[in-house]
């Protein structure tokens, strides 16, 4: 039986020019965006012209006065956060906005050491640093490129050693999108729009873990890590995968 990551967690991360004062719990509610308990019962942590935080029982907010973040840990409630910050800039359809990141990270507990180390290896093959330096090992690999698809964004993939579970393994998918020069950014239509169009792709990164002793990465789909051999896999699958038995 596969096994499930020990935590994972979605994120909307937008840079542009925003008014943090703006985001409050009851101005969400005021316009429907959350329910009136929510925002009733909001855990706020600060609320200034610099800088709004807070959280409810299925998201945290944060908004800087160059930064917005939108952060859900809970897989029942993806599709809504996409909703909420798509509801808010339909709202707020002048706020400048120049970037727009799509995220999802995974922590994943190793069934022993000896699979965490053999990840790192088949990974980043350590015959090529034995020259230089003793007992050479993977910190982190960031993979930068763009999806066959047109009209994608441009896609990292970063795997590491997991901070919370030991031995484990983090993978952090970052999909990006800008607007198209570097002219002054358009507003927030453009936002909504990608949002709409490509969520859905991010939330087809399926939740399958490591499994057996010789493990790796298999599938991002539509973006793939092929197996460097025909050993068991780290199975971070989309639904088409899972399906199929790929």
């Amino acid at each position: 039986m596969q096994k499930m990551p020990d935590s994972e967690l979605v994120s909307i991360v937008m840079l542009g020019s925003f008014n943090p004062a703006i985001f409050q719990p009851h101005w969400l509610g005021a316009h429907h965006l959350i329910r009136p308990e929510e925002a009733e019962n909001a855990k706020i942590r600060v609320i200034q012209a610099e800088v709004a935080d807070f959280s409810t029982d299925w998201f945290k907010l944060q908004v800087l006065q160059n930064r917005f973040q939108l952060v859900s840990e809970d897989p029942r409630q993806y599709g809504p956060l996409r909703d909420l910050s798509a509801g808010i800039f339909a709202i707020l359809s002048h706020t400048p906005i120049k970037a727009l990141g799509m995220n999802r990270s995974f922590h994943f507990s190793m069934p022993s050491v000896e699979t965490w180390h053999q990840i790192g290896h088949q990974l980043a093959p350590k015959e090529h640093w034995n020259e230089i330096m003793e007992t050479p090992g993977l910190r982190s690999m960031l993979i930068q490129g763009h999806r066959k698809q047109p009209g994608h964004g441009l896609l990292h993939i970063k795997v590491e050693p997991s901070t919370q579970v030991k031995p484990g393994l983090f993978v952090e998918v970052n999909e990006e999108f800008r607007t198209s020069d570097d002219s002054e950014p358009e507003g927030a239509a453009w936002v909504c729009g990608r949002l709409s169009e490509h969520w859905d792709e991010v939330l087809r990164i399926r939740r399958r873990a490591p499994r057996g002793p010789r493990t790796h990465l298999k599938c991002l789909h539509p973006f793939k890590i092929r197996s460097l051999q025909p050993t068991a896999l780290i199975w971070v699958c989309c639904s088409r995968c899972v399906k199929s038995g790929s």
